[in-house]
């Protein structure tokens, strides 16, 4: 009796998963170095003029977009195709694997770190925008923080929204980009080391 239940019990999906401790510390301090990096251009887009600032805020939403569509195709992709275009040694399918395999590292960099980032610091821009404005158009602040607050969410979320079913549907392919990417800048460096 005991031995059949051992035979029909299944294994969950989860008991494949191995959590990864030093991954989460590496995450953690990769956020913390980025975070400053991106407080110090945050720091000076008043500086930067309006117009400059606004265009590397739409820059930073556009990036935010990006990668929470490759995030979200990474942790969906299959890696069945890959293993047949690694077998007819087709360029980056080796490195597509290595990036299925290591989805929950990868997704996790560009869902949250990059994503909750980006939010972060498109908050703030949007903030150093207003300022410019409201002295520039001579405009009440409250009014001119919660449009363009606004506006900079819509569009973040909106973006978002519409990307991730872009990139469940061409997840394979967006994954297939990644490991060719992986393949013409790390494999020639591989290649001088050796």
């Amino acid at each position: 009796m005991d031995r059949d239940r051992r035979r029909l019990k299944v294994k969950s999906s989860a008991e494949n998963l191995k959590i990864n401790h030093k991954w989460t510390v590496i995450v953690t301090v990769l956020a913390f170095v980025l975070s400053v990096a991106f407080s110090v251009l945050t720091a000076s887009a008043e500086e930067m003029g309006t117009v400059l600032a606004f265009i590397v805020l739409m820059l930073i939403v556009i990036l935010s977009i990006l990668f929470d569509m490759i995030g979200m195709a990474i942790s969906t992709a299959s890696e069945a195709p890959f293993h047949a275009m690694a077998t007819r040694r087709i360029k980056g399918a080796k490195e597509s694997i290595k990036i299925i395999r290591n989805a929950q590292q990868l997704s996790s960099l560009c869902n949250d770190v990059i994503g909750d980032i980006a939010g972060i610091i498109s908050g703030a821009m949007t903030g150093a925008i207003v300022v410019g404005l409201s002295v520039m158009l001579h405009m009440n602040h409250d009014l001119l923080n919660l449009l363009l607050a606004g506006v900079v969410a819509a569009l973040m979320i909106g973006g978002k929204a519409a990307g991730k079913g872009v990139a469940m549907m061409n997840n394979n392919t967006i994954v297939f980009i990644l490991g060719k990417i992986v393949y013409y800048v790390c494999v020639p460096f591989q290649r001088k080391k050796q």
